[in-house]
């Protein structure tokens, strides 16, 4: 699989809680190239987050983006539903 090859609907239900920024990219129809230089500029259209030299993009504010659901109802993409509850209740 290319990286300008776009995300499939199937691989949206396996998505980790973090992606690189080249998934991330793929999945915002955006290049490689376009997606490292929009990092730079601190331009990047969703949250992202530096640890140590490489960036991870948050998948679920890569869904709200697209417009699609985050937590339980993704389909398995790793973003999580809060799902605490207060034991003091």
């Amino acid at each position: 699989m290319g990286v300008n090859t776009p995300v499939t609907v199937s691989e949206v239900g396996s998505l980790p809680v973090v992606l690189d920024p080249v998934t991330a990219g793929r999945m915002l129809g955006l290049g490689r190239t376009t997606t490292y230089k929009l990092l730079g500029q601190g331009n990047f259209p969703v949250p992202v987050h530096r640890t140590g030299k490489a960036w991870v993009v948050p998948t679920a504010g890569v869904l709200v983006y697209l417009g699609l659901p985050v937590g339980g109802g993704c389909g398995g993409c790793g973003a999580r539903e809060n799902t605490q509850t207060n034991a003091r209740s």
